[in-house]
């Protein structure tokens, strides 16, 4: 009898890669991720490692649009990533088949997984009824994902790393965030190509008994997003935060009005604004954590589920595309200390003093109730109602209750807690 050393051999391989996986998810189980960002100093770089950088991303965006056109004669997911050349297209449009000079074959490997989750990802939400398109060519790729630490990339020391694909290290400023600190446990790397530079965003793991609480106070604060004022505080505290177009991005967007498409000095101006933009948005992102900072300091923080798609849509999209609204409900939404109210929950109508739903125009900046309560502002209003809903468990999640749902919730919690009011709850009921 003779037995089959090599099927043997990588049975025992795929079972030892297993129970590694199974482990590792375990540990992760206990722990929780941080994610910061690194910048490479590019006056440190040699022109070699500038041409590799350049490049890398260059075959990267091949191979992408190589794997997608594999769908055309074949299965996606059947692409052979240890093929040593690609199919490209050149400044003609003619098809040229070039050997990989720079892009490894881990990274291809990588390429390929991503585009083989974003099928999957957009077969579940077709099977879910939802309207999804399909991938596209790419005209520039934006990032590399080098997932095995010590193999794909390593950090020998402070300010130091090794990618793989690049030769000698590249200095890196920012990595005095994680790197002393030996409670993070680095996974992978993620190179991003931006207008104004290379970056990498470094993931960490952390136990969680060892992340350290920023909490000051056991305070529950409301917090009402609007447009009149971006965030409101149940504590009467106004918030202002919006970006708008510096006047240089103006002088250039007309300069490039002026230039020949397809020109050098159209591209030129074009990566201009680009990297203006890539200003505000570094920006944005900063006063977003500022925000989100100062709000976690709180105990519990309620939110609603406001519809900003909608107001996007409507007379306010300018505003709401310079404010930072999206990037704080976002941040606030992934953190288990904030509760979110149901979108339904007529926070701005109700009065908690007598149970009425006063209607009120975008133009009313005062609330005022004919129960005799004193009038206050609207948005501070509405932040305190949050809280009074979320005490009362009335419409807390994100859940598909219906607004006449939400309305009976509302009535019985008011009637519970105000045993001396009678009947249902005075207001216009067309609106539920």
């Amino acid at each position: 009898m003779v037995m089959d050393h090599t099927s043997t051999g990588r049975s025992d391989k795929n079972r030892r890669i297993a129970d590694s996986m199974r482990a590792t998810y375990a540990k992760r189980e206990g722990q929780v991720c941080r994610v910061f960002q690194c910048k490479i100093q590019r006056n440190k770089l040699t022109a070699g490692q500038k041409e590799e950088l350049k490049m890398l991303f260059v075959e990267g965006k091949w191979c992408y649009n190589a794997i997608l056109n594999s769908g055309e004669s074949s299965s996606i997911f059947d692409y052979d990533t240890k093929s040593k050349t690609v199919v490209h297209k050149d400044k003609d449009g003619n098809d040229i088949e070039c050997e990989y000079a720079y892009l490894p074959q881990s990274l291809r490997q990588t390429i390929h997984a991503q585009i083989k989750n974003s099928i999957r990802v957009l077969a579940a939400r077709k099977k879910k009824g939802l309207k999804v398109g399909s991938l596209k060519y790419i005209s520039e790729l934006r990032s590399l994902d080098f997932k095995q630490f010590g193999v794909t990339h390593k950090i020998p020391r402070m300010n130091r790393i090794k990618l793989q694909g690049i030769k000698g290290l590249l200095k890196v400023n920012g990595m005095d965030q994680f790197y002393e600190n030996p409670d993070y446990e680095i996974a992978n790397v993620k190179l991003l190509n931006r207008p104004d530079g290379h970056y990498m965003a470094v993931t960490c793991w952390i136990d969680k008994d060892k992340v350290e609480s920023k909490r000051k106070n056991n305070k529950v604060i409301g917090v009402d997003f609007g447009i009149e004022t971006d965030f409101t505080t149940s504590e009467g505290e106004k918030i202002h935060a919006s970006v708008q177009e510096s006047e240089r991005i103006k002088r250039l967007q007309k300069k490039l009005a002026r230039q020949i498409k397809g020109s050098r000095r159209h591209a030129r101006t074009l990566h201009l604004i680009r990297v203006e933009y890539q200003k505000m948005t570094n920006c944005k992102d900063d006063l977003a954590n500022k925000i989100v900072a100062g709000l976690v300091e709180n105990r519990t923080v309620v939110i609603q589920d406001e519809m900003l798609t909608h107001w996007h849509k409507g007379w306010f999209a300018g505003h709401v595309q310079h404010s930072v609204l999206g990037r704080v409900k976002s941040d606030l939404m992934r953190r288990d200390d904030v509760v979110v109210l149901n979108k339904a929950v007529p926070s701005t109508r109700f009065c908690p003093h007598c149970g009425k739903l006063n209607s009120l125009s975008l133009s009313d900046r005062i609330y005022h109730c004919d129960c005799g309560a004193d009038d206050m502002d609207r948005d501070v209003h509405a932040a305190r109602n949050m809280i009074w809903f979320y005490e009362n468990n009335v419409g807390v999640g994100r859940t598909e209750t219906s607004a006449p749902e939400i309305r009976r919730a509302i009535e019985k919690a008011f009637m519970k807690g105000n045993l001396d009011c009678h009947g249902p709850l005075k207001g216009e009921a067309s609106t539920f």
